[in-house]
């Protein structure tokens, strides 16, 4: 593949200096920025393809290992998780693909890995046993050993964060309910029970003060950790929202959507200002929002679109 950095000529509202595109040759599922400054992405075919943002190359690629899936970019900076189809983690590194870590997981396998900014802790969703309706969330130390067993809802779990000082782990079930335990023990903190719909992305302020929750009805919710009182709504999404991050300063959340009715159609890419819910800046995508996340400065924001691009946008100053 011959893979080039573009300008941003179409497609936008209100196109700014620095709004570039990356094509890809495969659809992609989730992007990370790169302790070496790029921009990794994952491909449906199992791919990870990386560039270099200054020189707009595809700087290397890295083949799925045979029989793994699952595959998750982590906190832990420049690591990702697979499962491979015996069940067992693999951490494997962002720069060569090599295993790091590896230890035997659940039966039925477990997925939707993430991990404490540290690395030492790791977690992942499953059902206990094969046809089971109810769901568990594991958490591992960094040597492998499992620490903790959550009960977690039923019907699947829809998105899962770690806090930042790595004490606090938030899932939410496709029950609609966001359930927030102590990673260190495992102790219920919260059951929060009032939202009325599922929420597909979950995530913490840099600060560790806010948790941030959006989903199916277009609503960002805004906890304050210390009380767990709801203390914000940001509202003005015009499809479902199913990828959201905070910058790195926590000023801003960036929020993308997904049309219900078609993936493969346009929906919106949102910057938005924590504090007051002020729009920042809007911009179009071509399809789902599959992925969006701050870059390490706080200059640029990547979505990975549900075809095979990825949009850098710059974020105003």
């Amino acid at each position: 593949m011959r893979a080039s950095i573009l300008l941003l000529c179409a497609g936008l509202a209100a196109a700014a200096p620095g709004d570039r595109v990356l094509q890809a040759d495969s659809e992609i599922s989730a992007v990370t920025f790169t302790a070496d400054g790029g921009l990794a992405a994952l491909g449906r075919d199992g791919k990870i393809r990386v560039w270099s943002l200054a020189s707009g190359a595809l700087s290397r690629t890295l083949d799925g290992a045979k029989g793994e899936t699952g595959t998750s970019f982590l906190a832990a900076r420049g690591r990702y998780a697979t499962v491979d189809a015996e069940g067992r983690i693999k951490i494997r590194d962002l720069e060569n693909g090599a295993q790091t870590q590896q230890w035997n997981g659940p039966t039925p396998r477990a997925g939707g890995f993430v991990s404490t900014a540290d690395g030492g802790a790791l977690a992942a969703s499953g059902r206990p046993y094969a046809g089971s309706s109810e769901n568990l969330v594991r958490v591992w130390n960094a040597e492998g050993k499992e620490k903790l067993k959550l009960p977690a809802g039923i019907g699947g779990v829809s998105a899962m964060a770690f806090s930042p000082d790595g004490k606090t782990l938030v899932a939410g079930a496709y029950d609609t309910d966001l359930r927030v335990w102590s990673a260190d023990n495992g102790e219920l903190k919260r059951l929060i029970t009032e939202l009325p719909v599922s929420m597909f992305e979950i995530a913490f302020s840099p600060d560790g003060k806010l948790l941030a929750a959006a989903g199916v009805d277009r609503i960002v919710y805004l906890w304050d950790t210390r009380t767990w009182k709801l203390v914000r709504k940001i509202e003005g999404q015009p499809e479902m929202i199913s990828a959201m991050d905070f910058s790195p300063d926590g000023k801003l959340i960036v929020t993308g959507g997904m049309n219900e009715l078609a993936f493969g159609a346009p929906v919106k890419v949102i910057l938005w200002e924590v504090a007051t819910g002020r729009q920042v800046r809007s911009m179009s995508a071509d399809h789902r929002a599959a992925g969006a996340v701050f870059s390490p400065d706080g200059s640029m924001v990547a979505v990975a679109d549900y075809d095979k691009t990825i949009s850098v946008w710059a974020v105003p100053r």
